[in-house]
């Protein structure tokens, strides 16, 4: 599935609009208006948790962060339509049936100038992955069922470094831009079993990284308005290089337009809306029906676990479509609901400035090329401490 070139003209200009608009209507900052103005006293200043950097530091100023996210996925889909397990295990010896990931995400922000913040983020994430075996067929006919199988994968995930420049610094709004990179710290050789005692690499989904270096460029804008913030980010994700196993994941493209209503001054409410497409992955080995089909001959001759489908169906060159290059793309449409909470200034003790931040995110709308497995819900809780260190 290719990227629209749409999507990003619409992104374009919704955000040049929306940046217009203001800068007819808002002032240079004083000597008062400091480029922390807005991001350090409102509940709704930081953007909903599942936003990355979305705002800049003033001069000195350290942030310390934690999030956690667990997301589940359920099913397969392709195209938009539901497929039957029953249906796709005619095509695959194995299909995925349920997967569910957690995440923990470490980040630090820190401002050495009011133009310039640096962002580093690092992740440790834990996969579970539950899969359906086809019936066996050699010859003779039927054998037992591989049956229900299931696989795990942990460790640390990339590193995410980034610095954002602040373009426009009011006291209402702020205009960003993102220059990051992710440096490949997570592995892509987890090994595991899929149901014989043979071990092997695990399919796509179950790696810890991408295994290649990318460029993350974005930008955001972000203003208050009253007891309203708003705001609209563009972020991609851009492999540059091959990685140890000769593949490369493909570019993705998102955007996200975001509402906040502060209740009071310690708590907001937020609606948040995200469109994400990706591609395939590109590989550079060739992988030909007929050595899978010799792979699996062999494998055959060694344990009776072989994953060769049911006879009489066309089979593919590879066992699952997690493991198929060319059925992982897709595009994502959803809504999310969050809660930003600040404690304010005027508490004292140790949770004065600190802040607590959940998001529930649904999908709305899934176009994958499939056979894939649809997210069902993702959900993100946060902690945030901002101070200064010089």
């Amino acid at each position: 599935m290719k990227t629209p070139k749409k999507a990003w003209i619409v992104c374009l200009l919704l955000l040049w609009g929306t940046i217009d608009a203001f800068a007819n209507g808002i002032h240079t900052p004083t000597d008062e208006e400091s480029t922390h103005q807005i991001t350090s006293t409102r509940p709704d200043s930081h953007a909903p948790l599942g936003v990355m950097g979305d705002h800049a530091h003033g001069a000195g100023e350290l942030m310390l962060s934690y999030r956690f996210m667990g997301m589940a996925m359920d099913g397969l889909q392709d195209g938009t339509d539901p497929i039957p397990t029953e249906e796709a295990l005619y095509a695959y010896a194995m299909v995925p049936l349920t997967m569910q990931m957690q995440m923990h995400m470490f980040g630090a922000m820190l401002a050495p100038h009011d133009r310039i913040t640096l962002m580093a983020m690092t992740s440790y994430r834990r996969n579970f992955m539950e899969m359906e075996g086809a019936h066996l067929h050699t010859s003779g006919g039927h054998d037992h069922a591989v049956g229900h199988l299931e696989m795990e994968s942990a460790g640390l995930g990339d590193l995410r470094l980034s610095a954002l420049i602040p373009l426009l610094n009011t006291s209402n709004a702020d205009f960003l831009l993102n220059a990051g990179v992710s440096i490949p710290t997570g592995s892509i050789t987890v090994e595991g079993s899929h149901g014989g005692s043979e071990v092997t690499v695990l399919p796509y989904p179950m790696q810890l990284g991408s295994g290649s270096f990318e460029l993350r460029p974005g930008a955001t804008f972000a203003a208050t308005h009253g007891s309203w913030s708003y705001g609209l980010q563009t972020r991609s994700a851009i492999p540059l290089n091959k990685n140890s196993q000769d593949y490369r994941l493909a570019p993705t493209i998102g955007s996200t337009l975001w509402g906040a209503r502060r209740l009071n001054d310690w708590l907001s409410v937020s609606l948040r809306g995200s469109l994400e497409t990706w591609g395939n992955i590109t590989t550079f080995t060739e992988h030909t029906e007929t050595e899978s089909h010799a792979h699996e001959d062999e494998h055959a001759s060694h344990d009776h676990h072989s994953h060769a489908a049911p006879a009489g169906t066309t089979q593919p060159a590879y066992m699952s479509p997690t493991m198929d290059p060319k059925l992982q793309s897709g595009a994502r449409g959803s809504l999310s609901v969050g809660m930003n909470l600040i404690f304010p200034d005027r508490l004292s003790g140790i949770l004065a400035g600190q802040r607590f931040a959940v998001e529930f995110q649904m999908p709305i709308y899934q176009n994958l090329d499939g056979p894939q497995m649809p997210l069902t819900w993702t959900l993100i809780a946060g902690w945030q401490y901002a101070f200064e260190v010089w």
